[in-house]
């Protein structure tokens, strides 16, 4: 008994794939290079793991998908549409067939209805559901809207040093010259001694009291911009230099959330664990609209106390250099007044110096003027010259001048 069942169960298995074969899904009935399904095989682009998913545009809004069966009698109830994202899109589908000879021709529509305001990437899955024939299954991705638009409205107060700003408004930055990665121009700088920035953020929409949301599934972009709220994912900070500091997010943001009129506080926490500087990107990304990215630095140099230490090193250069100098000044004074009172007992006595000085005089004033003279005996150099003189020595004797002048 027990291996007739099992025999029972391949055979109907074997007939459960050749029916299976029979089973045509395609997305255009008059091309073959469109198919989905064909015989009983999805193609790899529909498939869950595909490498290179079909994408539907954001401009599309309907799409139809055409099965070709033996089975005439399926209904709405065989085919499920299954999408992540019921927040921004309220996707449908309608279901029609005809008779085509022995086989029965269904189309289906599929109504995409995404919000027009914003956007995001939604993943799409139909499941099949075909008596006698099996299930199968296909998968897709949908643009819906543009994730690129800036939520209006958004507005962020930044507190520094107990100084609150506003830096975003509509989603636009204030002076983005001073948080963006151009840090050669301007740039927002931290100093060590900020260890906390705290972020205040908030919807500020132009809602009167008299306005009324509409009820249900909203899409057009004149009630959604109205709308005082907008979805904040988890909010991250990515530090450039993490061996200069730490940073990360503390807050009822912190781990992202709903921000709506009220004011949220989000909190951003430093900590130095070396010295230099480290950029910081801080970003706020949200679901349906396009990121806004912060970028600052943190400087962890001990700016002032590294200011003090040089500026008293340099003091320091100063007094000794002074006293070089003054030491320098003693001895040059020392040696002029021993020159011009001590005569020979000053500089006189350094070899070749008088040999310079008479060479010098020589040539500037000439030595037997009254200004080479008056020079040369302020120098105590009087009698030293190694150069002819024409005037008679009177301090030689006769005997002296014999002598000389025999040689």
């Amino acid at each position: 008994m027990a291996r007739y069942l099992i025999l029972l169960g391949l055979l109907n298995l074997v007939h459960l794939s050749e029916i299976c074969k029979t089973l045509q899904v395609s997305t255009n009935l008059k091309k073959a290079q469109d198919d989905i399904i064909s015989q009983g095989v999805t193609s790899k682009q529909w498939s869950r793991k595909a490498k290179n998913p079909i994408i539907v545009p954001a401009s599309q809004y309907v799409d139809y998908i055409y099965i070709t069966s033996d089975n005439p009698n399926l209904a709405i109830e065989n085919f499920q549409l299954i999408f992540d994202d019921h927040y921004y899109a309220d996707s449908s589908i309608r279901l029609d067939h005809r008779p085509n000879g022995k086989h029965t021709e269904y189309a289906i529509e599929i109504n995409y209805k995404c919000k027009e305001y914003g956007g995001t990437l939604i993943n799409y899955e139909m499941q099949f559901q075909v008596p006698q024939c099996g299930d199968a299954q296909i998968f897709w991705k949908k643009f819906c809207g543009n994730p690129l638009t800036l939520r209006e409205g958004f507005s962020v107060d930044m507190v520094y040093k107990n100084y609150r700003q506003e830096i975003i408004k509509n989603s636009e930055i204030i002076n983005a010259s001073y948080f963006d990665s151009d840090l050669d121009n301007y740039v927002f700088n931290v100093s060590r001694d900020i260890n906390v920035i705290k972020f205040i953020l908030q919807m500020k929409t132009e809602v009167s009291s008299t306005d009324q949301i509409p009820e249900g599934f909203v899409t057009d972009v004149a009630t959604l911009k109205k709308i005082p709220e907008v979805n904040l994912t988890q909010p991250y900070v990515d530090v450039e230099m993490e061996n200069v500091t730490k940073s990360w997010f503390e807050g009822e943001l912190s781990n992202g959330g709903l921000i709506t009129n009220k004011e949220s506080e989000l909190t951003l926490n430093f900590k130095c664990v070396g010295l230099g500087t480290s950029k910081i990107e801080i970003t706020f990304p949200f679901q349906y609209f396009k990121d806004i990215t912060l970028v600052i630095v943190k400087d962890c140099n001990y700016a002032f106390k590294v200011q003090n230490v040089i500026n008293a090193k340099y003091q320091e250069g100063d007094t000794k250099t002074f006293a070089v100098y003054f030491v320098i000044f003693i001895v040059v004074f020392g040696l002029i007044i021993n020159l011009c009172i001590g005569r020979k007992k000053g500089l006189a006595n350094i070899p070749f110096f008088t040999t310079l000085i008479s060479l010098l005089l020589c040539i500037t004033c000439q030595q037997k003027t009254c200004v080479g003279r008056s020079i040369r005996k302020c120098f105590g150099l009087t009698g030293e010259s190694f150069l002819p003189s024409e005037e008679p020595d009177e301090t030689f004797s006769s005997g002296q001048k014999q002598f000389y002048g025999s040689i």
